[in-house]
C-alpha cells in the first residue's frame, strides 16, 4: 500500500466521522485517534512556506545552546527560521480579497454582528487571568509590520449613529514580495514566533538590553512586584505595544519567575556568571510558560477529557508523567510526547506562525466592560470568595493610564480580582463597545493620535491579509462547509442578522463572525474551526523547537533548571511559589484559569483514556 492510498483512507475516515459529528463524543482513546489522523493530514496539506528557504552551510547548534534575542539559530537547517522580521506562514493558500475589502462594509459587520448588546460570560470555566494569558501569549508570538501609509474607513449611513467613531484611520499591513512563485507576497512578523518568552525579554537585542539588570542574570522589576516604568510612564518589559494591566501583571509574574530561577541557579552553580545565568533562566522560564499554556490554560479552554488527555499527551506522551519522570523520554511522540523528541520536526516547512493562526486568536470578546475589584482585607466567604469592592472601567487599565491604575491597586488585589471574575464568551454581540473607540499604541508603547474601531479593523485585517472567508477556510481544513445559515447556528436572531448583512451569500461570511457564531462543542470555549488550527499549530510550536526537543535536557537547561520545569505543572504552581499566602487564602479552584471560587472537580477513578464524554 503506498502513501497516497493511506492519505485517501485517512481523508475518508475523517470525513465520515465529521458527517456524523461525533468525534468529541467518542471514548477518549478513539477521539485521540481521530485527532491524530486529522493532524497528520494537516501536517501534509496545511503547512505552506512563505518566502524563499535559505540555502548554504548548516550552522552548528552546539554553538548556540541558548535562545538568541531575535530568535535566530533555533532550527538546525535554517538559521533565520522563527526570527524577528520573517514571514508569516500559511495553513491555507491566500485568497485574493482586494476587490472584497469592503464587501460587506466592516463597520456594518461590526455593528450588526459583533458589537456587545449585553455582556455574556463563560460561567466558572474561564476567568480574567485566562483572558489575559492569551494576550500575554500573543505578545510573545505575533504582530504584523505596518506600512507608513494610513487608510480610512467611514461608517455607512445605515449604521453611523450606532458606531462610536464615524470614521477612523489606521496603518495598512505591509505587503512584501516573497521572491517565490507559489505565494508571491506575504507579511512580516515583528515578534519572534518561537515560544521564547519574548513578551518579557523582547524580540531583539535592543529591547532585551532595556529589560536586563546585567547582574546575576536578572531582569528589571519594581519592588512592589509590578513592572518598572520609564520617564514616560511606559512599562519596562519585552513587549509594550497595545498592552493592558492583565498582560503587564503576567509579565511581572514571569519576570519574578525568571529572577527566582537565577537565584536558584546561582546558589547551585557558583561559577555561572551574569550571561550564563540569564541564558539558562530564560530557557527555564520560557519552558514553564509553554508548559502552563499546554497542560493548564488549553485544558481549561477546551474542557473535555479528550483534550485533557491530548494536551498532556503532547507534553508527556501516553506513558504519562510518572513514567517520563522516572525513565525519561521513551519511544516517539505518541508514547513519550512531543517534548523531548530526539530531534525537532518541521514537516519540511520552515517554522513560522501563520496568518490563519492570527485570525483564530482574535478573542477580544473575552474582555468585559469593567474589572470588579475585590476587598482582600475581608475574611474569605464561601469557596474562598472575597467581597466585591469598586468597579474599574477596562479603558482605565490600558496603556500608560493602565500602568498607573495598576500601581494604585497592587499585584495581589489585581490578581485576586481577575481570578474571581469570569471572562466574556466568544459569541456574537459580545465584542466590547469600548474597543470600538480605542487608543492604540505603537511598538514603543506610545499612544497613537488616531482612535480605532477594533471590531471593524479586525474584520478588515483578515480580508487585507487574504485570509479565506469562513466557508473556504473550512474547506481548506478538510471540514464540511455550511450551505445555509442554519448549518452555522440555531440562534434565530443571529440567523436574521446574518441574513441582513450577507443576504444568502454564505460564501461571503467573514471568518471572525463565523468563529463567534458557530455552534460550540460542549466544554469548548472556542469554535471547532478555530480548534483545528490549534490542533496543527499547538504541536508545531513544540516539535519544531530544538529547545523543546533535542535540547530539552539537563545539559542545556542545567540539572536544577530542568528539574524546575519538570516539577512545575500549572500557573497555580507559579503563583504558589511567589505568592503562597494569596493562593492559600483566595484560590479554591483546581486551576488558576477557572474562576477561583469554583469547587474542585470530583475524583474520577476511570482511567482517562477509557472515559466516555457525557
Amino acid at each position: 500500500m503506498n502513501i497516497s492510498i493511506y492519505i485517501i483512507l485517512y481523508v475518508q475516515i475523517v470525513h465520515s466521522i465529521d458527517k456524523l459529528g461525533i468525534w468529541h463524543r467518542l471514548p477518549v482513546f478513539l477521539g485521540l485517534l481521530y485527532l491524530s489522523v486529522r493532524r497528520h493530514l494537516h501536517e501534509e496539506y496545511n503547512l505552506f512556506n512563505v518566502g524563499r528557504t535559505p540555502t548554504g552551510v548548516r550552522y552548528n547548534p552546539a554553538d548556540y545552546p541558548y535562545r538568541t534575542a531575535d530568535g535566530k539559530y533555533n532550527e538546525p537547517f535554517n538559521e533565520v527560521a522563527g526570527s524577528q522580521g520573517t514571514f508569516f506562514g500559511r495553513n491555507i493558500l491566500p485568497v485574493n480579497q482586494k476587490a472584497m475589502l469592503k464587501k460587506p462594509d466592516p463597520m456594518v459587520v461590526a455593528t450588526k454582528l459583533l458589537a456587545r448588546k449585553k455582556f455574556i460570560d463563560t460561567g466558572k470555566q474561564f476567568n480574567m487571568i485566562a483572558a489575559s494569558w492569551i494576550q500575554f501569549m500573543i505578545h510573545d508570538w505575533i504582530d504584523h509590520m505596518e506600512e507608513t501609509q494610513q487608510i480610512e474607513l467611514v461608517a455607512p449611513k445605515q449604521v453611523a449613529n450606532q458606531c462610536p467613531l464615524q470614521s477612523f484611520k489606521f496603518y495598512k499591513t505591509k505587503e512584501v514580495p516573497t521572491g517565490f512563485w507559489e505565494i508571491k507576497s506575504g507579511t512580516l512578523n515583528i515578534r519572534t514566533p518561537w515560544w521564547d518568552g519574548s513578551a518579557i525579554y523582547g524580540s531583539n537585542e535592543k529591547r532585551l538590553h532595556k529589560v536586563r539588570t546585567f547582574k546575576d542574570g536578572k531582569l528589571k522589576i519594581s519592588e512592589d512586584g509590578l513592572l518598572l516604568h520609564d520617564q514616560d510612564g511606559i512599562a519596562v518589559s519585552g513587549d509594550v505595544r497595545n498592552s493592558w494591566a492583565g498582560v503587564s501583571i503576567l509579565q511581572a509574574l514571569f519576570i519574578k519567575e525568571h529572577n527566582a530561577v537565577c537565584d536558584t541557579l546561582k546558589r547551585e552553580y557558583r561559577n555561572l556568571g551574569d550571561e550564563e545565568l540569564y541564558r539558562h533562566a530564560r530557557l527555564v522560564t520560557s519552558a514553564v510558560i509553554a508548559k502552563v499554556h499546554t497542560i493548564d490554560w488549553t485544558v481549561e479552554l477546551l474542557k473535555t477529557d479528550t483534550l485533557l488527555a491530548g494536551m498532556r499527551g503532547n507534553w508527556y506522551g501516553l506513558l504519562g508523567k510518572s513514567f517520563k519522570d522516572k525513565f525519561g523520554h521513551v519511544g516517539g511522540a505518541i508514547l513519550g510526547g512531543v517534548v523531548g523528541l530526539k530531534k525537532p520536526e518541521n514537516h519540511g516547512v520552515p517554522y513560522s506562525l501563520t496568518e490563519e493562526f492570527v485570525s483564530v486568536y482574535r478573542m477580544h470578546s473575552l474582555l468585559p466592560d469593567h474589572l470588579q475589584l475585590r476587598d482582600i482585607s475581608a475574611t474569605p466567604g464561601s469557596n474562598k470568595s472575597p467581597p466585591s469592592a469598586e468597579k474599574i472601567p477596562l479603558p482605565s487599565l490600558i496603556g500608560r493610564v493602565g500602568e498607573k491604575t495598576s500601581s494604585g491597586i497592587g499585584f495581589i488585589k489585581l490578581m485576586v480580582s481577575m481570578g474571581h471574575q469570569a471572562s466574556g464568551a466568544l459569541e456574537p454581540w459580545n465584542y466590547p463597545m469600548w474597543l470600538r473607540d480605542l487608543v492604540a499604541q505603537d511598538v514603543e508603547g506610545m499612544d497613537r493620535p488616531d482612535h480605532v474601531d477594533l471590531a471593524a479593523l479586525e474584520v478588515y485585517r483578515d480580508r487585507e491579509r487574504n485570509v479565506a472567508r469562513y466557508n473556504e477556510f473550512r474547506r481548506g481544513l478538510l471540514m464540511i462547509p455550511i450551505s445555509k445559515w442554519e448549518d452555522l447556528t440555531d440562534d434565530q436572531d443571529v440567523i436574521e442578522a446574518l441574513q441582513e448583512v450577507y443576504g444568502d451569500e454564505v460564501e461571503e461570511l467573514d471568518i471572525l463572525v463565523g468563529l463567534m457564531a458557530e455552534k460550540k462543542i460542549t466544554g469548548f470555549a472556542i469554535s471547532e474551526t478555530a480548534f483545528i488550527i490549534f490542533l496543527i499549530m499547538a504541536t508545531r510550536r513544540l516539535e519544531s523547537d530544538r529547545f523543546f526537543t533535542s535540547n530539552f535536557n539537563e545539559e542545556t537547561y542545567t540539572k536544577k533548571g530542568f528539574e524546575w520545569v519538570n516539577t512545575t505543572e500549572s500557573l497555580k504552581d507559579v503563583l504558589d511559589r511567589h505568592y503562597p499566602e494569596m493562593t492559600a487564602k483566595w484560590m479554591n479552584s483546581a486551576s488558576a484559569f477557572s474562576v477561583w471560587d469554583s469547587p474542585k472537580p470530583s475524583p474520577n477513578h476511570i482511567p482517562l483514556l477509557f472515559r466516555v464524554p457525557k
